[in-house]
């Protein structure tokens, strides 16, 4: 017995459990042999598979031979006990409506229920929903004796859902079906190592795709490598000559040196800046040999740096060489070490026209610099919203301020800190956007002490290259004086004019009283005196020489005042004169004819010529009136 225990500890609860069935059944069968060929009345039931738990054996007397089978039997059902009950699998019997007859106490331990609360429960109602049909479809194949793998199944605890796996064997009581015999291992943490495995096994197999992706990426990437690579090694091999080639025929000088500056390799360039053959110069001289003295030493300490760190010697600087022929010339160098050789490659360019352009320029900076400084007039630049950007000393002066440098960092709106009326500043910027310049623009403004002065400004707009106004820049003059000056002149010329103006009443006044005057002066002797002259002409003889002396003296009486009218009756002849001032009086054309002792046809001709003259012929104006409006 010490051997059999000892077997059964090998085995697990489930193959154990088959072992002792199997030995118990085969016992059996042969007593049922030996039994069928002896009838007895008293033979109890069997049961196929498993012997009836709760039943002891039946009291009865064996044939003789059967005592050891039945101390096999009463033991193998004592040990069958003990291992069903304490089993880790689930145990039972079913009926043949799925109703429990048998639990053991591992469903009872799991479902959390007695073992009265199974009996007679049909087994449906511990099962999951979903797995209800396929559970009564197997337990039906079962019972019509069809043999069935292992199948799985979900059940309901109080703790939740269970897993197991289901062997199910059909129960045979003297060859009748009498119920099922069912065996389920809890499979729970095996099911949930399926689902982790079967995750892992997705995310296992999607790193496979992707690093094999990656993978067959990688090996494209790196066979165009290697095409590239070996594409651009052939390119190199067969772009030698054409940088050679290169090197040699650019416009700009350049040489290779080696660490100590000795020339290994210059190009037809350099022949130019240098003065000497290639001959001469590979392999025998150094770069630093046509240095100016006046660059050695920092050209010298830039190649000890390179030496020790190439990273922080400079590698574009300025200094001066000196050719074969003592000809000196500004350099613009650029140099860099060539990877992979203890070599450097340096290019030179000529900057002699451009050094003596900037010197020019500074020198005429520092002329106007000058002129800045020193000039009479004021000198600024202002931002468009006021602000002083730079001012000259003259500048600063005009408005009361030390120096240049106070009056920025005063001044932040020139429109109200300079100007007395700030209008004006509005102005300015108005006539700035229309005309972009100003010239003579005058301006009152306010000096740092509170005094007023007045300026004169030329200025204009400085603009960016898309046209936005960048500042404002220009000249004031401080025009006080001129101004004070100007005023006096102004109020002495409204004085003189107002003088002016009397006089020139007084004098039309006595111009007036002086014609009115002359024309009565002749009037009374054209009319009181000449007429009596012409009649004694026609007295006697004798009288006659009387006669012309007192006409001639009173012609040269007359002549100033017929010489006044004149003026005012220009290309008239002197008859035309006397008929036009007698036609002013309102004398007819008989009357003058008589006075000047002419027919009235020769009066009529000259009152024609008098129209034409005053270019009034043809036209509806009554002559007299004419007359009277020019005098």
């Amino acid at each position: 017995m010490l051997h059999f225990h000892t077997v059964y500890l090998l085995l697990t609860p489930a193959e154990l459990f088959d072992s002792i069935k199997d030995r118990a059944f085969s016992a059996v069968t042969t007593m049922e042999k030996k039994q069928r060929r002896t009838p007895s009345r008293s033979r109890k039931s069997t049961s196929r598979g498993l012997l009836p738990i709760e039943e002891p054996l039946p009291e009865k007397k064996l044939p003789k031979g059967y005592e050891p089978i039945k101390d096999l039997l009463q033991k193998d059902r004592h040990l069958s006990n003990l291992v069903v009950e304490n089993m880790h699998d689930i145990v039972c019997t079913l009926d043949l409506e799925g109703r429990f007859t048998f639990v053991n106490d591992a469903l009872r331990a799991r479902a959390g229920r007695p073992k009265e609360w199974f009996i007679g429960k049909n087994c449906l109602e511990m099962i999951e929903p979903r797995d209800r049909d396929a559970l009564q479809e197997c337990l039906k194949a079962v019972l019509r004796g069809e043999a069935l793998p292992a199948f799985e199944l979900a059940y309901h605890t109080a703790e939740g859902t269970v897993w197991v796996e289901i062997k199910a064997t059909p129960l045979i009581d003297d060859g009748q079906l009498t119920g099922v015999l069912v065996i389920a291992g809890n499979i729970s943490q095996r099911k949930k190592i399926e689902e982790e495995l079967e995750a892992y096994r997705g995310s296992l197999e999607e790193l496979v795709k992707t690093s094999t992706k990656e993978l067959l990426d990688a090996n494209e990437r790196l066979e165009r490598e290697i095409n590239e690579h070996k594409k651009t090694l052939e390119d190199l091999k067969n772009s030698e000559l054409y940088y050679k080639t290169i090197f040699q025929n650019t416009g700009t000088a350049m040489v290779i040196m080696e660490e100590d500056t000795t020339l290994s390799l210059v190009n037809a360039e350099s022949i130019k800046y240098i003065g000497y053959p290639p001959e001469a110069l590979e392999d025998k001289r150094k770069a630093t040999d046509f240095v100016a003295k006046c660059d050695l030493e920092r050209i010298l300490g830039y190649q000890k740096l390179r030496m020790l760190d190439p990273d922080k010697a400079p590698r574009n600087y300025e200094l001066k060489i000196v050719d074969r022929y003592g000809k000196m010339r500004d350099v613009l160098v650029t140099i860099a070490p060539i990877p992979g050789a203890k070599k450097n490659i340096a290019s030179f360019l000529d900057i002699t026209d451009r050094k003596k352009t900037e010197e020019d320029l500074q020198t005429s900076e520092e002329k106007y610099r000058n002129i800045f400084e020193n000039a009479r007039e004021g000198i600024f630049q202002t931002t468009v919203e006021g602000a002083i950007l730079s001012a000259n000393p003259a500048f600063a002066r005009l408005f009361g301020y030390k120096s240049p440098q106070q009056m920025v960092k005063s001044v932040k709106d020139v429109a109200y800190q300079l100007y007395a009326d700030p209008s004006q500043r509005t102005e300015l910027k108005n006539l700035f956007a229309k005309h972009g310049q100003v010239h003579n623009f005058e301006a009152q403004c306010r000096r740092l002490d509170g005094n007023t002065i007045w300026v004169s400004m030329n200025a204009r707009v400085v603009k960016s290259k898309d046209g936005k106004d960048l500042f404002y820049e220009g000249t004031v003059v401080d025009i006080t004086e001129r101004k004070r000056m100007q005023e006096e002149i102004e109020s002495k010329s409204r004085s003189l004019e107002e003088t002016n103006a009397a006089l020139r009443v007084l004098l039309q006044h006595r111009e007036k009283d002086n014609t009115e005057l002359e024309e009565k002066v002749f009037h009374n002797i054209k009319e009181l005196v000449l007429p009596y002259v012409d009649r004694l002409k026609t007295g006697h003889p004798a009288d006659r020489a009387i006669v012309d002396i007192i006409e001639s003296n009173l012609n040269s009486v007359l002549s100033p005042f017929i010489k006044s009218m004149a003026s005012r009756y220009e290309n008239f002849t002197p008859k035309e004169i006397q008929i036009a001032d007698l036609m002013k009086k309102g004398k007819t054309t008989k009357e003058i004819s008589q006075i000047l002792n002419l027919s009235p046809r020769t009066i009529d001709i000259h009152r024609y010529n008098i129209r034409r003259k005053l270019n009034i012929s043809n036209k509806k104006i009554n002559l007299q009136s004419y007359l009277l409006s020019l005098s």
